[in-house]
């Protein structure tokens, strides 16, 4: 019996551990009311917009959705998750072109499905070729 409800500890011990490890190294997004700015620059047409955009949203994703009609949003689903295809009108030749995401200066190593929204964060959308 002694075994047994040993065995049992140390399973859920392995468990809370796994999960606390998985929790600290997942990607952190702010809650409450966050402020961030977006740019969108499509050189081939003249569109270089800015706007400050205010939300609750924890992911990129979901703040794009929120405002898409502003933005003039359009994504496709892949395997991978929504790529971002058309923004402000324009939508991208996916043959050759891309729109190229840009995080305080630094380029997103992932899609917007996963790219945290933080408070003052800015967040460049640029059409760039292959």
């Amino acid at each position: 019996m002694n075994k047994k409800i040993t065995s049992v500890l140390i399973i859920l011990v392995l468990l809370l551990g796994g999960l606390g490890v998985y929790k600290a190294l997942s990607p952190k997004g702010e809650e409450g009311s966050k402020e961030v700015t977006i740019n969108i620059i499509i050189e081939s047409e003249d569109i270089s917009f800015s706007e400050s955009f205010r939300s609750d949203e924890l992911y990129l994703e979901g703040l794009l959705r929120q405002y898409s009609e502003e933005l003039q949003l359009e994504t496709e689903e892949t395997q991978y998750g929504p790529m971002l295809i058309g923004l402000k009108g324009y939508k991208t030749d996916i043959t050759k072109e891309f729109f190229n995401i840009n995080i305080n200066g630094e380029d997103a190593m992932v899609g917007i499905k996963e790219i945290p929204v933080n408070d003052k964060d800015v967040y460049t959308f640029e059409v760039k070729g292959f």
